[in-house]
């Protein structure tokens, strides 16, 4: 009985020894795992700066939201002050980023910068701000008012556009009709320079060139050359009283504006654009008008019997011409049949026929004693 109760009594402190181990570990494991909270509380710990590594156009790491807004915003004003100079030849056109329409936005990164760290639970604020360690770049937002560029471009280019010019008759005095060759013009290629102006370099001064596009003239000296060859396809004439000397002037310098003239296919014909204003400057005189139911003196009286005139020659060729616009006047006239006048005055009043003859037509004016006559020439349609 001895022996067992001594053996019973010896095996205590083994279970005792056995425990004890155990129990440090735990105790170290739970000052390790406090060790690891403590070092996460002070890791992530709000100290009001934004998390190191973070670079938003320049770096922001460890700066306060304040001083990193401060340095943004001069940012801003540095990059709206940036000079771009646009060069053709020898012209130069400076103008600023800001003038030009440009926009930099750090609002939006900063504040999504400012919030590494600071959102969700401790070990995501840890993880966050040390990935933020290891660098995390954000852009700001760059944008371009495309309206503004568009037309600050415009208001300031267009003096370097050159309008293409045209082929066209001169009548010599002879009556014979000399070809001045055509011209090509240029314009400015917004679309082309638009593009380059985005992607110029926003450090130090940039320089580009202005490109520009070609514009074709609508008519060649080689149209021209065919367009001397063509059929008579309509003649109108009416008559003048030559002792009305400046009613005969007015009608001489109407017919001069016309005279030569040639129509492209499809193109629309103005009186009033072609002839221009009746005015003291080009020349008109004041003779006898129509106005209302009365005939009264006023500037450029006689003109309405060159629209007439002209208009009678188009009647003759109604399947190669559609009149567009065409107005009768108040009162019978003596030059023309009932009805069968045109009526014009500046701005308001037009005469207007298009070209649907598929080709050229000329048009020519001609005053011969008190006579005045219209011509058109053209492409005669062959009988079927």
């Amino acid at each position: 009985m001895d022996k067992d109760s001594g053996s019973a009594d010896e095996s205590k402190p083994l279970i005792s020894a056995k425990r004890h181990p155990l129990k440090i570990i735990a105790i170290i494991a739970l000052i390790i795992i406090g060790g690891i909270g403590l070092s996460l509380v002070l890791y992530t710990r709000d100290t009001g700066q934004i998390a190191k590594g973070i670079v938003l156009e320049i770096p922001l790491g460890q700066l306060t939201f304040a001083d990193a807004q401060s340095k943004l915003e001069q940012q801003r004003t540095k990059l709206y002050e940036h000079p771009l100079q646009l060069t053709a030849g020898e012209k130069t056109f400076s103008f600023t980023m800001k003038e030009l329409g440009f926009t930099y936005s750090y609002e939006k990164p900063l504040q999504q910068a400012y919030l590494i760290g600071r959102e969700g639970n401790i070990v995501n604020k840890a993880a966050a701000k040390f990935k933020a360690s290891w660098g995390i770049t954000f852009t700001p937002d760059y944008e371009w008012n495309n309206q503004t560029l568009s037309g600050i471009l415009t208001q300031h280019l267009s003096s370097l556009n050159m309008p293409a010019e045209n082929a066209h008759f001169i009548v010599n005095p002879d009556d014979s009709m000399q070809i001045v060759a055509e011209k090509v013009g240029k314009q400015v290629d917004l679309e082309n320079l638009i593009t380059s102006i985005k992607k110029a370099p926003i450090e130090g001064a940039a320089h580009i060139p202005i490109p520009f596009k070609s514009i074709k003239p609508g008519l060649t000296q080689e149209d021209l050359e065919k367009v001397k060859s063509y059929d008579l396809i309509s003649e109108y004439s009416t008559i003048f009283d030559l002792n009305q000397k400046e009613r005969t002037i007015n009608l001489k310098l109407a017919a001069q504006a016309i005279d030569g003239l040639v129509l492209k296919p499809g193109e629309t014909f103005s009186f009033n654009q072609t002839v221009g204003p009746r005015t003291v400057e080009a020349g008109y005189q004041e003779a006898i008008i129509i106005e209302g139911n009365s005939f009264v003196p006023g500037l450029g009286g006689g003109v309405c019997q060159v629209s007439s005139t002209l208009y009678n020659a188009v009647r003759l060729v109604s399947s190669s011409v559609t009149v567009i616009e065409r107005s009768r006047h108040s009162l019978p006239v003596a030059y023309v049949p009932p009805g069968q006048d045109a009526t014009v005055a500046y701005p308001d009043l037009d005469f207007k026929f298009r070209n649907d003859s598929g080709d050229f037509i000329l048009i020519r004016s001609d005053i011969n004693g008190h006579s005045l006559n219209f011509k058109l020439y053209g492409k005669a349609k062959k009988k079927q």
